[in-house]
């Protein structure tokens, strides 16, 4: 969970219990505040899913979106992942279900699946649960692209030299 210090501008993080194995999601700011405010566009106060959310906003690590590591997936990411031990799917996450193709190849946060794997990393495991109940394991495989790690490869550009300064 993050809050905010009153005497500080900056947010910090609050440990989770010291026996928790399961390492907790990392979210920049700038999707934490996509995805909470999807939730309340999205969804009414009696969606199962608003909770989901909820949680997951709670237990994350929300760290500035400038910051993120290249290998945590974020929105906007392609990620290759198994599900129940079947066949790679590649997908790109997306916040919403407008505005994209139903051609298979996006998957929603807003979704259990998309939810499970934002602010994850490739070799972890997480467990979702459907609608109806049925429990799913699913195995991050690959992060092909984030576009946080995308976005600063382009700003440095490849004859960056650090400057005058770096001299």
């Amino acid at each position: 969970m993050s809050m905010r210090n009153r005497s500080s501008p900056h947010l910090y993080s609050v440990p989770l219990s010291a026996g928790n194995t399961v390492e907790r999601p990392i979210l920049g700011l700038h999707d934490y505040g996509r995805l909470e405010v999807a939730t309340y566009e999205q969804f009414d106060m009696l969606s199962p899913m608003r909770s989901r959310i909820a949680r997951l906003l709670a237990d994350a690590h929300v760290i500035p979106t400038s910051e993120m590591p290249p290998n945590v997936i974020t929105l906007g990411s392609t990620v290759r992942y198994r599900v129940d031990s079947d066949r790679i799917e590649r997908r790109m996450l997306t916040i919403g279900r407008e505005n994209v193709p139903h051609n298979g190849q996006y998957v929603s946060v807003l979704t259990p699946v998309g939810l499970a794997l934002l602010g994850r990393k490739p070799g972890e495991t997480v467990v979702t649960e459907t609608f109806d109940g049925l429990k799913l394991t699913i195995d991050i495989v690959m992060l092909e692209h984030q576009p946080e790690a995308a976005a600063r490869a382009q700003n440095a550009g490849p004859d960056d030299d650090g400057g005058p300064e770096a001299a």
